[in-house]
């Protein structure tokens, strides 16, 4: 049955009227994977050159040991953005007289044709042969090879299990990152050290092979765990009842807002129901975690805050930038019926502002712990959020005004340029060239403390006069509503 199930896949995909261009596309990411795993390759045989030259004189298998933890750890982040969930495939054939269990053993084997499955094989079974199997012999490299196996198959599932839970309720993915975050910041102040723990785990091996059957028991849980969660889902009747719930009863808190708050509640659902702007959220989750690089002793000691002030206005206005380079063109498919409804322009783009202001606060707030590497860090990345809703709320629009291209939402954000133009270039260059410019003259000529107190006070002037802004970017839609109208209406 397997077999049937993948041969009408097969078959699904060369009979698509897109059959032409899907071939396209999947040669060209054939190519790239090809190179990606070829150079990992390369890496796998050359880590013992590697460790012994950055870091001389230590054990290299325990060296090596130690970093097998961290990449699986940051392999969880990127399937959680990238590992895609083939729950539509069975579908159609959920009505049929087709046991629930073959389907669910279909979705497991065909979820495992993936190319993150792949890469960590090709890079860490290299040196476990010549490395480990030569000095500790075959069984201790089976042990190793085995065990990287079982974690690749253990984040497999539990990814493709979080991902279908976070699909059900939006908290799962909060929680998700949560722990992610929390996850890092316990690594990085040195409450554990998941170095340690990955090198005492897998030097564990070289005594003892058969500890490599904790890894097979791990990876064993997530796929019947997984599996479970698919046999007692599988179901229409299910999936229409859960998504009418969902669909009456979610946001509704918003309604107190009036106008404004049912017109964010759209926005937000789009967001999590939809591949690519979910994709951007997810990212810019990920990009929290970036003060571990922006927020340098360093820079402190030296007195360059203009650097830290840079990173936190990537921090605090990464969902800003990411989703709101598109403003409009999110809703491009329905952009028609959203300017025929009785709905007030002012209060459209109002609605628009007040969503990606909610999002810079709570990226402000999560990001606030940073205050533990250093308390200035909180002062400058207050200043970084008025600049953003003050000053890159604002610039957004407006470049939302000059934006004419549509986008389909079902597409990752990853290497996806759809809809991209010279207007959203134009202002990625504008926000740090702005940025730039408000923070130098005081900055280098009278002390950088004064630049950052003139980001933050002017973009809390510029905040403040919101409603003077609202009417200028009114009227600077409707001088092009109607291009904008045609532009989304290209295919």
């Amino acid at each position: 049955m397997i077999s049937l199930l993948l041969s009408h896949q097969w078959k699904a995909f060369w009979r698509s009227r897109n059959a032409g261009k899907s071939v396209a596309i999947q040669i060209f990411m054939g190519f790239l994977m090809l190179y990606l795993l070829g150079s990992a390759l390369l890496l796998g045989f050359a880590v013992k050159a590697i460790i012994t030259k950055l870091v001389p004189g230590q054990d290299v298998v325990t060296v090596f040991s130690g970093f097998i933890l961290y990449y699986f750890a940051f392999d969880i982040l990127i399937r959680f953005m990238l590992q895609k969930l083939p729950t539509i495939a069975v579908q159609p054939y959920l009505a049929h007289n087709i046991k629930r269990k073959q389907l669910v053993q279909f979705l497991n084997w065909r979820s495992l044709f993936t190319f993150l499955n792949l890469l960590p094989l090709i890079l860490f079974i290299p040196f476990s042969i010549t490395g480990i199997g030569k000095a500790y012999g075959a069984a201790v490299a089976a042990g190793f090879v085995v065990s990287i196996i079982s974690l690749c198959v253990f984040n497999h599932f539990i990814i493709l299990y979080v991902k279908r839970k976070t699909v059900i309720n939006a908290w799962w993915m909060v929680g998700f990152f949560v722990t992610v975050v929390l996850f890092m910041l316990g690594d990085y102040f040195g409450i554990f050290s998941l170095q340690k723990v990955s090198a005492f785990l897998f030097t564990g091996i070289l005594h003892n092979a058969w500890l490599c059957f904790v890894a097979i028991a791990f990876a064993a849980l997530a796929f019947i765990n997984n599996s479970n969660f698919l046999y007692n889902n599988l179901y229409i009747e299910e999936i229409s009842k859960s998504a009418k719930a969902k669909t009456s009863n979610e946001f509704s808190w918003l309604q107190r807002f009036g106008n404004i708050g049912d017109l964010i509640a759209v926005d937000l659902k789009l967001i999590l129901r939809n591949k690519r702007p979910r994709s951007l959220l997810m990212l810019s989750v990920i990009f929290l975690a970036y003060g571990f690089i922006f927020y340098k002793q360093a820079y402190f000691e030296k007195n360059m805050l203009g650097m830290v002030l840079m990173g936190s206005i990537i921090i605090t206005g990464m969902f800003m930038a990411s989703f709101g380079q598109f403003l409009f063109a999110w809703q491009s498919v329905h952009f028609d019926g959203i300017m025929a409804s009785n709905t007030n322009i002012k209060t459209f783009i109002k609605s628009k502002f007040y969503l990606l202001t909610a999002f810079s606060t709570i990226a402000m707030l999560i990001s606030l712990p940073y205050g533990f590497i250093n308390w200035r860090i909180i002062p400058i990345q207050i200043a970084a959020y008025f600049f953003n809703v003050g000053i890159h709320a604002i610039i957004c629009i407006y470049f939302a005004t000059r934006s004419y291209k549509g986008l389909d939402l079902g597409k990752a954000a990853t290497f996806n340029y759809q809809g991209t133009g010279a207007a959203q270039w134009l202002y990625s260059l504008a926000i740090f060239l702005i940025g730039g410019l408000l923070y130098f003259p005081l900055g280098f000529f009278v002390n950088p403390w004064a630049g950052i107190i003139a980001v933050g006070l002017l973009g809390l002037i510029s905040f403040l006069l919101q409603d003077w802004w609202m009417d200028i970017l009114t009227k600077e839609f409707m001088l092009r509503k109607y291009k904008i109208l045609e532009g989304f209406r290209e295919e």
